[in-house]
């Protein structure tokens, strides 16, 4: 077997140059030239730890009003080539190009000390893709809206998902258009935006689904669903379209503001009950789901995704890993430095809990450092944990 192995391996890395260069100019990512060196030393001569794609910085015209980034995020699996314990990563990409492996659930980057860091070589780690999104990075941070999800639209823009005026509106901006065009019926709010295989879809408070064609239009994919959730989230498992329903309840600050007029005083809403719907797209209607079985649903702010257990050893299935508007952050001491420890929240369907949680499991079981953002290397190149 490992006779086998290697001779593949051999095979690999005798590819004529010709072929490598060709490879190399299809590389859409820096996450891709590190998977790319990591093969072979042969490999890595072809392409140099520098080279990454352009990324140009975009000027956002009103009501945005800001310069950005469009930038990459990949959700994968890390393990190790010697098997056992994998886990789930989201990988981002500094304007700079370095990159960061950090919890999939996580909404910020870390600009930690060196001596916080930690790095992975990816000559003995194996990271699969799984999904690709995109995020925004903004030279300073708006103040008049709130950003909720961005989609590459087609190489020639992107949509986006945003809050203006309590309203979630869902928008187009061509590259280099002078003015945002809004989508769909005027006071219709949109929950989520997603990419599958090469397609968009949105779907509206009201749990209705629409597919977004080539010039824009929103076209009914679904019928309405019949849930009464505060936020619903698109989910892609196993071919399927899945609707996470989350339904929330406000704070005790807010309440207390509301009933006493205070203004000033903002309070945030939390989970307390999730419902899953299947699309039979055979029969044009929603099922409920009562149990997601071995299946892990992810519900990230860009990129939902859904995984199997029997890719994550340990894991348990049956589960919704989420982010509340209002999880905070806990801190502990290491090195003589504070350092921000991640929380977020699972949803469990064989009990009905919401709890908080520090990571997803078998971070630690994989690494004592898998609460704090990675870096990654190939060979001689390290990422950063």
């Amino acid at each position: 077997m490992s006779n086998s192995s290697n001779i593949i391996g051999n095979k690999w890395e005798d590819l004529p140059n010709e072929i490598l260069e060709i490879i190399a100019k299809h590389l859409q990512s820096r996450i891709d030239v590190f998977r790319f060196r990591a093969i072979s030393t042969s490999w890595r001569s072809i392409v140099p730890l520098s080279y990454r794609q352009t990324q140009s910085s975009l000027t956002l015209p009103p009501p945005f009003t800001a310069t950005a980034v469009l930038s990459p995020v990949t959700i994968c699996r890390l393990e190790h080539y010697s098997g056992g314990t994998a886990v789930l990563m989201k990988v981002v990409e500094s304007i700079s190009g370095e990159l960061q492996l950090l919890n999939p659930l996580s909404t910020k980057t870390f600009k930690g000390n060196s001596s916080v860091c930690r790095t992975i070589n990816l000559v003995d780690f194996r990271l699969i893709e799984l999904h690709r999104g995109s995020r925004l990075i903004f030279d300073s941070i708006p103040t008049n809206f709130y950003v909720k999800k961005v989609v590459l639209f087609y190489d020639f823009g992107i949509l986006a998902l945003f809050d203006l005026g309590g309203l979630s509106l869902l928008s187009f901006w061509g590259f280099g258009d002078e003015e945002w065009t809004n989508l769909g019926n005027e006071g219709d709010c949109y929950d989520d935006v997603m990419s599958y295989n090469n397609q968009f879809y949105v779907i509206n408070n009201l749990g209705i689904v629409y597919w977004i064609d080539k010039c824009r239009n929103l076209v009914q994919y679904s019928p309405p669903l019949c849930g009464f959730g505060h936020l619903k989230n698109l989910v892609v498992s196993e071919g399927q379209f899945y609707v996470v329903d989350s339904y929330m309840e406000e704070d005790a600050a807010r309440m207390q503001a509301a009933m006493f007029e205070e203004l000033g005083v903002r309070g945030r809403c939390r989970t307390v009950d999730m419902k899953v719907y299947k699309l039979d797209e055979e029969w044009g209607t929603w099922v409920d789901v009562k149990s997601l079985e071995d299946r892990v649903f992810v519900l990230g702010k860009e990129v939902c995704v859904s995984v199997s257990v029997k890719d994550f050893p340990g894991c348990q299935g049956n589960c919704i890993y989420f982010v509340d508007a209002s999880d905070t952050k806990t801190e502990f001491q290491t090195l003589g430095e504070t350092v921000k420890r991640f929380v977020g929240r699972v949803f469990r369907f064989d009990n009905g809990s919401v709890r908080a949680v520090e990571c997803l499991p078998a971070y630690k079981k994989f690494s004592p450092h898998m609460n704090w953002p990675l870096a990654i290397s190939s060979s001689r190149d390290n990422i950063a944990v």
